[in-house]
């Protein structure tokens, strides 16, 4: 274990990594896993210990968020791996000369190399009332259940798939559920309109008031009012994305874009030292080389393994491995279980295997013939091969 220099007891600096969400806690371990013997600190503004933090959406309502049932080790595991998890601890400052991070009570802690995995904050638009809870922390989760069961309805603001997980979790236990979207339709950002209009329509069959187009003028806790002059009533819930973390890496002198932490194909920052994995981190897309960001399990537990290998790679002088990973995301809505890989939402060619509205289809999206996207409902299995074929084509290995 190491003190409260971040060195440990072979005197040397280790490991520092800022996060304790999915992307950090899997760059962890795999750096244990794979040989890894020098101090390693994981920082967490949270207090307890690092959870799964999909448990808090997708069956909000049902459930069991105590902090047994969804920690992602027992407490000894991280004592065993020789884990230094510090909990309710906030980074204020990197000094990338020094290699020194400040914490929130004025001490220092030294790296050799340091993961920024600081995930990002929740959106909250000026008209957006102090009272609107949004959806990121265990406590947040708890609060929001409380509230619908003591309301007996839910206004989810956003038709993403969080929202949708929300409205779904909600009227699967009886509850009001209403899904206020201001485009034309839900989750357009990850998914091809034919399965917008499935997932719509299982809302619909379940009681659930679907409204797109639906800009909220103001909203409180208990009521959105849109532009168009309706009021919606009910435990008022935002889902509206989040922005990434940006102040660390940017108080390090690291490229920084709208999008991320900007990293290179290894997830290497512009600082020596630094690597960004996760919600906070922007990479090339594999299609453009453009920086995007990803906010998805899926995706901060494949770079969490890789910023763990390129750690490695940088502490033993050899070349960082390149990251080829093609994105994946799920979401589970009513029992039907909907995975999504690649671009599915990228403006192609969109063909169907299957019958869509019987909840067992294939949606694939292609752009100049070449599978680039895929929507598996009810066929999990076979979104593992379309992701192969998807890598293929772009010249990558999953």
């Amino acid at each position: 274990m190491s003190d409260q220099t971040g060195i440990g007891t072979g005197g040397q600096p280790g490991v520092v990594i800022i996060g304790a969400g999915t992307a950090g806690v899997t760059a962890a371990t795999t750096l244990r896993n794979s040989g890894y013997e020098g101090a390693l600190t994981l920082l967490s503004a949270e207090s307890g210990l690092p959870y799964r933090r999909t448990a808090l959406s997708k069956d909000l309502m049902a459930a069991d968020l105590s902090v047994e049932r969804i920690s992602l080790q027992k407490p000894d595991f991280w004592d065993a791996k020789q884990i230094d998890v510090r909990a309710s601890v906030r980074a204020m400052a990197v000094d990338p000369d020094a290699r020194t991070v400040t914490l929130d009570d004025g001490t220092t802690l030294d790296y050799r190399a340091l993961l920024l995995a600081t995930g990002g904050s929740p959106l909250r638009p000026a008209w957006l009332d102090a009272a609107v809870p949004t959806l990121r922390t265990r406590d947040d989760a708890l609060g929001i259940r409380d509230a619908i069961a003591a309301s007996g309805g839910l206004v989810v603001i956003g038709g993403g798939l969080i929202g949708l997980e929300l409205a779904a979790s909600a009227a699967a236990h009886g509850h009001r559920a209403t899904v206020l979207e201001a485009a034309d339709r839900v989750a357009g950002r990850v998914v091809p309109a034919v399965v917008s209009d499935f997932l719509a329509g299982i809302h619909r069959e379940r009681g659930v008031d679907i409204h797109t187009g639906a800009c909220a003028e103001s909203a409180t806790g208990g009521e959105v009012a849109c532009v168009d002059g309706s009021r919606h009533a009910g435990t008022v819930v935002a889902a509206l994305g989040m922005a990434p973390d940006l102040a660390l890496a940017s108080s390090a002198g690291a490229e920084t874009v709208a999008e991320g932490i900007v990293v290179d194909g290894s997830l290497a920052t512009s600082v020596a030292g630094i690597y960004a994995a996760g919600d906070a981190a922007a990479l090339p897309d594999l299609r453009t080389g453009q920086p995007v960001k990803g906010e998805h399990w899926f995706g901060a537990t494949d770079q969490g393994k890789a910023a763990a290998q390129s750690i490695l790679a940088g502490l033993d002088g050899r070349e960082a491995p390149r990251f080829t990973e093609v994105p994946r995301a799920w979401t589970m809505q009513y029992g039907v279980n909907v995975q999504m890989v690649g671009w599915p939402s990228a403006d192609g060619d969109v063909r169907v295997d299957g019958e869509v509205t019987a909840g067992d289809a294939t949606v694939t999206t292609h752009v100049g013939g070449d599978l680039v996207g895929a929507v598996t409902i009810g066929r999990a299995a076979a979104a593992r091969e379309l992701r192969t074929q998807i890598a293929a084509g772009l010249g990558s290995s999953v």
